[in-house]
């Protein structure tokens, strides 16, 4: 109803389940899903998050399901948090990528938002890699203030994050 073209879901694994059994489940899920999303048009994304917080860790469910309308989202701070550099995240989530999803923050250890370009997330490093590599599809701020009652609110930054993102993807072209 909304005319979107991706929804996206999270791995979240039980971490009971070991990592083959949590990549089968999430596997036929996703198969199952794209069914209903290839009729609608839609395409299922992946993020790199929770349990498959590494592009590593996300093909291992996208490469069983093999369904056009299952695809990656790339949550750069949680790949970064996984230990993968942005070239690794690129090269395996590639094949599959619906879009990038950026944010900033303070360190691994402190996840409270912060303006673009302000942390320690390698953003220029991964636009550098996508416009490299002539990737030109969204780059989504997510900025989770509703989790982080710190967070500066997000209308005071809208500008100087478009600002930013227009100056690194200048940069890199």
């Amino acid at each position: 109803d909304l005319g979107a073209g991706f929804v996206r879901v999270f791995p979240g694994a039980d971490p009971e389940q070991s990592r083959q059994s949590a990549d089968a489940i999430a596997a036929r899920r996703l198969g199952t899903a794209a069914e209903y999303a290839a009729d609608l048009g839609v395409r299922i994304l992946l993020e790199t998050h929770d349990s498959h917080r590494t592009g590593a860790d996300a093909i291992r469910v996208l490469g069983l399901v093999g369904h056009r309308h299952v695809g990656s989202l790339w949550d750069v701070m949680h790949t970064w948090l996984g230990g993968e550099q942005p070239s690794e995240s690129y090269a395996a989530l590639s094949p599959y990528l619906g879009y990038v999803q950026v944010k900033d923050i303070a360190s691994a250890d402190d996840t409270t938002p912060l303006p673009l370009g302000t942390g320690v997330l390698p953003l220029a490093e991964c636009v550098e890699v996508l416009s490299r590599h002539g990737w030109d599809g969204w780059l989504c701020w997510e900025y989770e203030k509703r989790w982080y009652e710190a967070a500066a609110p997000l209308d005071g930054l809208l500008d100087a994050g478009r600002e930013h993102l227009s100056r690194l993807l200048n940069e890199s072209a």
